[in-house]
């Protein structure tokens, strides 16, 4: 539940659950919100690429969506709903990554990394590239890399790779 695939829908059922509990949104238009698919995780970029304090991308999604007129604590709710959403997968991504680098233990690595989520999300390469350094101490050193040229490449070098070490 980390992809782009499903951030925005992690949100969008925290939100769910606020708007039951009366929380957030209590005199707002929310039919949008209770459908599957009805917080989508570009919205989640959008609201985290707000300053501090300025909640106009914010209000801009939230009116997509249906909301008119949120309070400024339902928007600080929401960004702090997104960014908790955000933290955790960059976690998650961090972990998975620094398992792997443990395991191969090279000393000095570049990774490329691909996925509109580390593209386009306004603080997810920091996330994860501060988290990988607690990760991984100081006897290593890493850097993250941005690959724009999809999976697929990627994967006809992996086969690529195995089918020679299999004619080996």
């Amino acid at each position: 539940m980390i992809s782009g695939m499903y951030m925005g829908e992690v949100v969008r059922q925290v939100l769910v659950d606020l708007i039951e509990e009366g929380l957030i949104f209590t005199k707002d238009n929310i039919e949008k919100l209770l459908e599957k698919g009805g917080f989508l995780t570009k919205y989640v970029s959008e609201v985290e690429s707000d300053q501090v304090g300025d909640f106009t991308k914010c209000c801009e999604v939230l009116k997509e969506i249906g909301i008119d007129n949120p309070s400024e604590e339902d928007c600080s709710a929401l960004r702090y709903v997104c960014e908790c959403v955000s933290r955790r997968a960059g976690f998650m991504v961090s972990a998975g990554i620094t398992a792997l680098l443990k395991k191969m233990d090279y000393k000095d690595v570049v990774v490329a990394v691909d996925g509109s989520v580390f593209r386009f999300h306004p603080h997810f390469p920091n996330i994860v590239r501060s988290r990988i350094a607690q990760l991984m101490g100081t006897d290593y050193q890493f850097d993250l890399m941005l690959s724009t040229d999809g999976s697929g490449r990627g994967a006809a070098l992996v086969a690529a790779v195995l089918h020679g070490e299999c004619a080996i």
